[in-house]
């Protein structure tokens, strides 16, 4: 059976003997392995006989090449050290290295696997308050002035994230069975106005690294302080594409969206933008969202294409229509 064809659980079942052999490379006795997520990529907590945490990440569907992975480890070791944001701090091997790989004989290729200290707390998820929401325009103020002055060691890169789809490749191919010749025709409209403002945003500015995907269900909450982890997507780009992500997921919460603008310009002046460029760049990630689950592998993703794709067609067409993306837009298919 295909990987792409296992239930969530028979997922989980064929990862988990690779999460144990990567274990074996670190200096750690573990006592008990729990799945912690299973999405683009799977993550599970690792438990020892002394009383630590951490937690595992498996590159399951990532695209992520070595050079990009190992900038990350290195962009997370400098912000643990040299800022007081709190953040997963990668682990190394026997062998001294922060990035491993283990063979998938289900997928065919070596899956990139990390091990990263634990962060404790819950999820700020779809609970976030008015005031973590603050926390988390100070925090990516945080990580902006902390990326004007770093850049990846050599050897390492993080990727340009000056396109529609970051540093992803276009795979909304004419063929797909959800997707009509009407439905490819409204996406090269909106991928078209999308690029338009993108290449006037980033005409004469100065790039730096990005986290790239702060999203609520990225960001923990511990005793009044704030953690950020998952930085697998982080690129190069300008700083208004972070706080247009984190509008993606916001974008139907007026306060919270204009809590963490304003959390932001606690430390730091808001990045240069019109009206426009943020639309697009919020328009941006439905795009990329849309790009990447159409490929997946995974079980529970699979599950929601149906309802998925149309919907994201029905947010695109009101975006060009509006010239303002949001998600209560008229029509969407409810969840079953």
């Amino acid at each position: 059976m295909r990987f792409e064809d296992r239930s969530v659980r028979g997922q989980v079942a064929r990862l988990r003997p690779l999460a144990v052999e990567v274990l074996r490379r670190y200096s750690i006795d573990v006592a008990a392995l729990r799945l912690l997520n299973h999405g683009f990529n799977t993550t599970f907590r690792v438990d020892t006989t002394d009383g630590r945490r951490f937690a595992l990440r498996l590159n399951v569907n990532s695209r992520r090449t070595d050079s990009f992975i190992g900038a990350e480890m290195a962009w997370l070791a400098a912000l643990a050290e040299e800022t007081d944001l709190w953040v997963p701090i990668p682990q190394r091997t026997l062998d001294g290295a922060l990035l491993t790989h283990v063979r998938s004989p289900d997928l065919g290729r070596d899956l990139p696997a990390a091990l990263f200290s634990w962060l404790p707390g819950r999820d700020l998820g779809d609970d976030a308050s008015d005031v973590q929401m603050r926390a988390v325009g100070r925090a990516t103020a945080a990580l902006h002035a902390h990326g004007e002055g770093w850049r990846p060691p050599p050897g390492t890169s993080l990727p340009p994230i000056d396109t529609v789809l970051m540093d992803l490749p276009y795979q909304l191919g004419h063929d797909h069975p959800l997707l009509s010749t009407a439905d490819h025709q409204l996406i090269d409209e909106a991928f078209e106005r999308v690029q338009r403002q993108y290449d006037a945003l980033f005409a004469g500015v100065d790039r730096q690294p990005l986290h790239a995907d702060l999203h609520v269900w990225n960001l923990k909450w511990h005793r009044g302080r704030l953690a950020v982890f998952d930085f697998d997507d982080s690129g190069i780009g300008v700083p208004a594409q972070d706080l247009a992500i984190s509008a993606y997921y916001l974008r139907d919460n007026a306060a919270q969206e204009a809590a963490l603008l304003e959390g932001y310009q606690e430390l730091r002046s808001l990045p240069p933008f019109t009206s426009e460029q943020y639309e697009a760049m919020v328009a941006s990630r439905n795009l990329v969202l849309l790009n990447d689950v159409v490929t997946t592998t995974n079980a529970e993703f699979l599950a929601i294409l149906p309802r998925y794709v149309p919907n994201s067609i029905i947010k695109l067409r009101a975006y060009l229509e509006t010239g303002v993306f949001r998600h209560d837009v008229p029509g969407l298919i409810p969840p079953p």
